[in-house]
């Protein structure tokens, strides 16, 4: 009974150590320009250190954005919520045609680079699914 409490201590405790909440003032000086530089509207901004890359998680608007960046203040990754209505035509179109019954419940696009892939949650009575496609409406097999 002690080594399971000590297990569940310890695997508790090391996931505060993956993520770890930070003061914007400890993020560094690149990071936090090149963030102001590229979402100067951005509000409720709350910095987090995950692993080795510099995460923010902020509003614009009514919408919930995420951001990583490296130390160096280079933009990594960027995820943001959208409406299925901005959802690509090839995107809709898959849902339609391969997902009837079910209604999009949420959204996320996510940017690495030049790379746009799209996270819907699907609903349906009693069944729920979350698919990632890309922007030509293929299913990609990727947790995001």
């Amino acid at each position: 009974m002690k080594n399971k409490l000590l297990l569940a201590l310890g695997l508790l405790f090391s996931g505060f150590s993956y993520a770890q909440d930070i003061p914007a003032k400890d993020v560094p000086l690149e990071v936090r320009n090149s963030f102001k530089k590229a979402f100067p509207n951005a509000t409720k901004v709350e910095w987090e250190l995950k692993g080795d890359l510099y995460n923010a998680d902020f509003d614009i608007g009514r919408r919930d954005h995420e951001v990583w960046f490296t130390n160096k203040g280079t933009l990594v990754k960027h995820k943001k919520e959208i409406r299925a209505k901005e959802l690509p035509v090839a995107v809709s179109n898959v849902i339609k045609k391969n997902y009837s019954g079910y209604r999009i419940d949420d959204v996320d696009q996510f940017e690495e680079g030049k790379v746009f892939l799209y996270k819907v949650e699907l609903k349906k009575v009693g069944e729920e699914k979350k698919v990632v496609f890309d922007a030509k409406g293929n299913v990609v097999n990727r947790i995001l």
